[in-house]
């Protein structure tokens, strides 16, 4: 099975996020997306202090028309700061197979400062989401010396483990969480940014607002 994790804090998901979901999974064949939203992320903060359970809420009713695509609470129900490494390891003993985790240009950049970074590339391959003629650093400047265990492959390159670094450009959207966490602060529509089930939820539940 080809299975890909595709973490975030998901303050709230919109349909960006599914939108480049889908182009990854069909680009790259998986055969499951599994969204997996953060806990407590030890890079941020979370704004308008939205539980764990209601953005997993939001992301199982935002999913549910599409048969690749799971939510997992795992990281929500570990209660604790959520480090990719832990998620990796969970998923890659549990399905017996090396996840493919999906993440974006930016984040791949900082990869370096990630906590266990180093073996994060023995776990699992990363699926690197970037736009249409974004500027991308090379592996010397993102993995300093860890560049020479890989060697060129057909999307980008592979290490002494068989586990692949792929680059995968997908349509840039100018959405983001913080938009539509500004729209409720503002009174403002926040319909056909997200799934029409998220957007019924968020409304019922009055979050953001």
């Amino acid at each position: 099975m080809r299975l890909g994790l595709f973490g975030g804090t998901f303050n709230p998901l919109h349909i960006g996020h599914l939108r480049v979901a889908e182009e990854v999974r069909e680009k790259v064949r998986l055969d499951t997306i599994i969204f997996v939203p953060s806990y407590v992320p030890p890079h941020k903060e979370l704004d308008c202090n939205v539980s764990g359970q209601q953005r997993l809420e939001i992301i199982q009713r935002s999913i549910r028309a599409n048969p690749f695509f799971e939510a997992s609470s795992y990281e929500v129900e570990r209660s604790e700061p959520s480090y990719s490494i832990r998620t990796i390891e969970h998923f890659r003993s549990g399905n017996h197979v090396a996840p493919f985790f999906i993440l974006g240009q930016d984040a791949f950049n900082e990869i370096a400062t990630w906590y266990e970074a180093e073996r994060l590339f023995s776990l699992a391959h990363f699926i690197v989401m970037s736009r249409p003629g974004e500027e991308k650093l090379n592996l010397d400047q993102v993995l300093g010396t860890s560049s020479s265990l890989y060697r060129p492959s057909v999307n980008g390159f592979i290490n002494v483990h068989g586990n692949e670094i792929l680059f995968i450009d997908v349509t840039p959207f100018s959405l983001s969480s913080s938009q539509i966490r500004s729209n409720r602060k503002e009174g403002k529509s926040i319909r056909y940014l997200v799934p029409e089930e998220a957007y019924e939820y968020i409304m019922t539940e009055r979050i953001y607002g």
